[in-house]
């Protein structure tokens, strides 16, 4: 009776209750084999189980039959009993507000002093400190019922007994849980001693003792417990351990369990992650251990009851990818058995119920693999069942065909709503069914993904579901998603909504394939044009038309030095040349490892748009300009040797020797500026990407959405569509500036406020936000910038005129071609000529 899942983490809910969404029945699909956008005849509909509250950590979670086993990391008393949230929130202190503080400021517990957001610091009487508490958090093993019901703790488990001298301190950690088909649990613990040579008289207090440190040392125990929790069996692993010669000693015999599985006769396998799988018999002796030429990925129980582990090659083969294998385990001659290519995406593996070998989780969608035909299948996709994969912590397929898992909702107020998710196979002319839009994606954020999840859960009418085409892709073909989506488009399978990270929706709206968003704009009762940043908006126009909605922007540009670039914004090639040919000690103008590959990219990248138009298919590649930049990419060198890094130096250091000039600076907040000012030493200039039209500062659109012309219907479209306005989602962006005006300047008033703390003399000392550094060189702390600085840096967001272009099929062509340019086998004018030719034909083969 084979059911379990790999993974590990912790999870909390509310009461107890089954319930399932009512009247909003969800259920997903998964497609035909090799990925097919053809409807199933089978969805999942998902049915939710609560976790009783007292259960606030959940780790290891396995699945044997209807009863799941899990291990947790629980606060408990001095006296073992279990202490409560409240208690647990008391011992580690908090904000709190006190009374006498004024609106405007906070207090923490505890604190040596006062922290305010205001202009003046405000005394305020601090709290006495607490004394210290009872409470320790200690391992513990439950089981419940599939349910939710039936919770208990295992009575007769007892965790591995660790103990602390003057000369060690040691702690356990409980690493995986499993159950065999007997119904035996298998545990692994890890005892970890740090070892010190304290010398005589050693007052802990007063001295530190890691300057006495003398090394680690770390026993991994493999357990066999009853269902109730009492040992049957033990065997300390970390025996069998064989570490390099060359390992320092303090570190021989340290071991780390990656995985752990059990087959269909009892025999526990254990990989350490590296190259070795340990092999244990039912009564917990030890058998063999086996080792691959490679590195080990994933143990994984196959549905015949034997097991194998992934492996990837240490080198990688002649088209420069690294294959998988899955290699199966012979336990009868204790080596190697049967070899199979998996693909390279099997990482997170469970198990497949009657119908697959193995199932794994691959981005958004969860798929079943066959061995003996070598294909995958995809089974449902996550998002479409109403779930966020990336809250899935466990799943796994039943014998029935039903998905089970486990799902954790890390809410922004920090308290984690934990579900049991079981979703059931079941014929689609039984689902209550909604009108569906559809919508293409190379890689949905986390954010898009909770709008996208509330949409389908509140509309009664619609529902939006993704493709998401980055499945498609390959290691021999990593466009082959892009390829895939323009194929269905060429043959009139138009998505609904398109998300453009990572797309040309340029491209697309040059065909005719997307709708105009102005219009909607307007005639939204709570949105208007002036709500967004107009400098990018306008350059993300195309013929005064609004293609696509974006959330976010980052912005490019070239930097330097004030007192070396002037304070005016913008350049051509030739100022920039005129520059660095005045410095002939900077070997390195833009900083180390900046190839004529790796700038020419950079270049073509941010001003691709001045060089071509999708709409008109026009192109000027062979304009002065564009020949100024081969010729100046080509002042670079062809390649840096040291690969490794191990001559890197800061590029401050770069500066401050002169080898360095410019930086090539991208940002999406208002810290970063303050960095860049002390690596250049004071006051900086953003001078753009050289053009003859000396406007070349570019916006990187961080995400966003179009709506097709096919669209079924454009009105729902748009109330999905909108929401990347609303103001939830304006200021929760993961990065860049948003382009809600409001939210912008609501960020920069943040930006410009500084806190301050007193210190034990009452002076006002401002309180870092924050920092930078690379490497081990300059590092910087962030305060509150100064109006000078955010009016500089809203300057360079207006002279934005255009956004980055990348696309590899126009970067190959012009790669392709400079490389005769940069061994000399043409002139500057040959290869340009050429590179406008091809471009030419190519964007009008697109269009």
């Amino acid at each position: 009776m084979k059911k379990n899942f790999y993974g590990y983490k912790r999870a909390a809910s509310a009461l107890l209750a089954f319930v399932m969404l009512a009247g909003l029945l969800t259920a997903c699909g998964g497609s035909k084999k090799g990925g097919e956008a053809a409807l199933s005849e089978y969805v999942y509909v998902p049915q939710y189980t609560s976790i009783p509250k007292e259960i606030t950590d959940i780790s290891n979670p396995y699945l044997y039959g209807d009863t799941i086993y899990f291990s947790a990391n629980m606060p408990v008393h001095a006296d073992g009993t279990p202490a409560t949230q409240e208690e647990v929130d008391a011992m580690y202190g908090g904000y709190s507000k006190y009374e006498g503080a004024t609106s405007s400021t906070t207090i923490k517990a505890a604190a040596a002093g006062t922290i305010t957001t205001t202009a003046e610091a405000v005394n305020q009487p601090v709290p006495e400190e607490t004394t210290a508490s009872d409470i320790t958090y200690k391992n513990f093993l439950y089981s419940m019922k599939k349910d939710g019901t039936g919770f208990q703790k295992l009575a007769d488990y007892t965790p591995k007994a660790v103990s602390s001298g003057n000369n060690e301190d040691s702690y356990a950690s409980f690493d995986r849980l499993i159950v065999d088909e007997q119904g035996n649990l298998w545990v692994s613990e890890s005892v970890s001693k740090t070892i010190y040579n304290l010398p005589e008289g050693f007052d802990e207090k007063t001295g530190d003792k890691w300057q006495y440190y003398a090394g680690e040392d770390r026993q991994s125990f493999i357990r066999k417990l009853s269902n109730t929790g009492a040992e049957l069996g033990s065997v300390d692993l970390s025996q069998y351990v064989e570490t390099p010669e060359d390992t320092e000693e303090k570190y021989r015999g340290s071991f780390y369990i990656n995985g752990m599985v059990a087959d269909k006769a009892g025999n526990v396998y254990i990989s350490d992650g590296s190259s070795t799988v340990y092999v244990l018999g039912p009564d917990a002796s030890f058998l063999f251990k086996i080792t691959v030429d490679g590195w080990l990925s994933s143990l994984m129980l196959i549905k015949d009851g034997t097991v194998g582990v992934t492996t990837n090659a240490k080198d990688a083969g002649s088209d420069g990818s690294y294959s998988m294998t899955l290699k199966m385990i012979d336990v009868s001659t204790k080596t190697w058995g049967k070899d199979y290519t998996v693909p390279n995406n099997v990482y997170n593996t469970s198990d497949g119920g009657d119908k697959y070998d193995f199932c794994y989780l691959d981005g958004s969608s969860l798929f079943g693999y066959d061995l003996a035909t070598s294909t995958h299948e995809k089974i449902l996709t996550w998002l479409n069942c109403d779930i966020d994969s990336n809250n899935i912590r466990f799943s796994t397929v039943q014998e029935d065909g039903n998905v089970f898992a486990i799902s954790q909702d890390y809410s922004d107020s920090g308290n984690n709503a934990f579900e049991i998710i079981t979703l059931t196979k079941t014929p689609r002319s039984e689902v209550k069914s909604k009108t569906t839009l559809t919508l293409a994606t190379m890689w949905l954020d986390y954010n898009l993904k909770k709008q996208l999840l509330k949409f389908n859960k509140t509309n009664t009418d619609f529902r939006i579901e993704i493709t998401d085409y980055s499945e498609f892709n390959t290691d021999d073909d990593y466009n082959a998603g892009i390829t895939k989506l323009n194929t269905e488009i060429i043959s009139g399978n138009i998505p609904d909504i398109i998300d453009i990270s990572n797309l040309p929706y340029k491209q697309y709206a040059a065909k005719g394939l997307l709708e105009d968003l102005y219009p909607y704009i307007e005639s939204d009762s709570e949105l208007s044009r002036d709500d967004l940043t107009p400098g990018i908006i306008k350059a993300i126009e195309i013929d005064s038309k609004l293609y696509t909605l974006i959330s976010g922007y980052n912005v490019m540009s070239i930097i330097g030095a004030s007192s070396l670039v002037g304070t005016e914004m913008g350049w051509t090639m030739d100022e920039m040349q005129d520059i660095i040919n005045a410095h002939p000690e900077a070997d390195c103008p833009f900083g180390q490892y900046m190839t004529r590959d790796t700038i020419l990219q950079y270049l073509c990248m941010l001003n691709m748009e001045k060089y071509m138009n999708w709409q008109t298919g026009e192109c000027s590649f062979n304009s002065d300009d564009f020949k100024k930049m081969l010729t100046f990419a080509k002042s670079f060198p062809e390649k840096y040797d040291d690969q490794d890094g191990r001559n890197w130096v800061d590029p401050s250091t770069l500066v401050q020797d002169g080898r360095q000039l410019f930086d090539i600076f991208n940002t999406g907040d208002f810290q970063t500026y303050q960095y860049y000012k002390a690596m250049f030493g004071g006051e900086i200039t953003f001078k753009g990407f050289p053009s003859d039209s000396k406007g070349g500062s570019v916006a990187m659109i961080s995400g966003g959405l179009a709506m097709t012309t096919s669209c079924q219907s454009k009105d729902a479209a748009w109330k999905f569509v909108r929401t990347l306005l609303s103001e939830e989602y304006q200021e929760n962006l993961n990065w860049g500036y948003p382009i809600s005006q409001k939210a912008f300047d609501k960020m920069l008033a943040e930006a410009m406020k500084q806190e301050y703390t007193t210190d034990e003399n009452g002076n006002k000392v401002p309180v870092s936000n924050g920092g930078m550094s690379m490497g081990d060189g300059l590092v910087v702390d962030f305060y509150a910038i100064t109006q000078a600085e955010a009016d500089q840096i809203k300057a360079l967001i207006d002279s934005v005129d255009h956004t980055a272009v990348y696309d590899e099929s126009l970067t190959s062509i012009i790669t392709e071609e400079s490389a005769f340019f940069f061994s000399g086998e043409k002139t500057a004018d040959q290869v340009a000529d050429i590179i406008q030719s091809r471009m030419t034909i190519y964007i009008n083969e697109q269009r």
